[in-house]
Formats: C-alpha cells, structure tokens, sequence
C-alpha cells in the first residue's frame, strides 16, 4: 500500500507536532529514496511500515498511542527497528555497538537467534519534521557502521549460531531481562524480525556511500 497523500507535517513547515502518522513518515522516508508499504499487524494492533533501502536492507516503522490506530495516524510513538542474524558476532561487539551508537539500542533475542536493534520516537511536546528525519538518518547511520563491521571483518552473517560469551548486553534470557527486548521487538512471536533478519543476511546497506 502506497501513500501519495501530503505530509502534514511537511505543510507545517518548521512548526512542531505531538503525533504523526505513517503517511508522514512514508513520505520523509521517500526523501531518502527509501521505499516504503504498509503492513497489517497479525497481532491486532495498529499497522507498520516496512522499509526499504535502496541498498536492500529493510527495517520497520511502528506506530503506538494512535488517535486512528487503522490508518494509522495521529500517533504518540514511533518506533524504528531492524533485525540481523546473531551469528559469529560476540557480545562484546553488541556491548560496544550499545556503548558507540547515536540513538540505537541492539539486544539479543535467543530463541530465533537474531538482534534486534531499536530507536523509539516520543513525539509529547512536539518535534519537528526535520528532526524526525534526523531520528531516522542518526538510526540508519547506526546500522550501517554494524553492517560495515561485519563485512570489514568477514564475520558471518549465518544463522544458527548464538553470541559467544557472557556479557552485560541485554537478552530475553530468563526471567525479567526480556522487558528490554519488548521494547524495541514490532511481533508479538517475532515474526516480523525474523523475516527482516533473513532479508539482511544478504550483503545490504542502510545507507548509500554518499549519505
């Protein structure tokens, strides 16, 4: 599903919103040639956006706190997140990448062995359209000096293998330590971060080389 409606927010010019929607967010997200479409949530709650690089990386878009939860629009929330494979990346790298990052939290998730990393958006007391933007370009900054590592080390990108080590990162291992991974996980059985995962096992990019 394709949006060809006028950003609100783009209308506003420099003003500050306390909600957006995903038609907003679709058309920020065309301005840096990321394609963008909605999808149905399964577990009944408002629908996301799945995004494209033009490198082929996808990460989501979701949106909570929703004034039309259906559209959805009129959104308190936003929360950006991807997925990758955990395989051949130690604990100490997902430490280092937590301690290094602008705005990005990665955590590990054991049970389909993947990462998951996560920027959530709070839009109470206004933000501007170009700050937003700059939320979403800070994110995909982030993730590209990740997938840049791997690639610079030759580390493997394959599933079936967890994090070597015991570290401070957070995980849903036991317990209470699964909150923070609720946090930045769209599905309920992860689903969503499993396919995007898959998809990001190839050789992507969150960025262009000139961004």
């Amino acid at each position: 599903m394709a949006f060809s409606a006028a950003p609100a927010l783009a209308q506003q010019g420099g003003a500050l919103s306390d909600s957006i929607g995903a038609a907003e967010v679709s058309s920020m997200l065309s301005e840096f040639s990321i394609s963008s479409e909605l999808r149905a949530n399964p577990s009944g709650g408002s629908p996301s956006l799945i995004a494209t690089t033009a490198g082929g990386a996808k990460f989501l878009i979701g949106f909570f706190e929703c004034a039309d939860a259906a559209k959805p629009a009129g959104c308190k929330q936003v929360m950006i997140s991807t997925a990758q494979a955990s395989g051949g990346v130690a604990f100490e790298d997902l430490n280092s990448f937590n301690g290094q990052s602008s705005v990005t939290t990665v955590v590990y998730e054991p049970t389909n062995q993947i990462l998951i990393f996560g920027r959530n958006v709070f839009l109470p007391g206004g933000i501007g359209r170009e700050n937003f933007k700059l939320q979403i370009a800070l994110f995909l900054g982030d993730m590209q000096q990740f997938v840049e590592g791997r690639r610079n080390t030759a580390k493997s990108v394959a599933f079936g293998q967890s994090p070597n080590m015991k570290s401070k990162i957070a995980s849903m291992t036991g317990g209470g330590a699964e909150s923070p991974t609720k946090a930045i996980a769209m599905s309920h059985d992860r689903s969503a971060e499993v396919e995007i995962a898959i998809v990001n096992s190839l050789d992507v990019d969150f960025q262009s080389p000139k961004e």
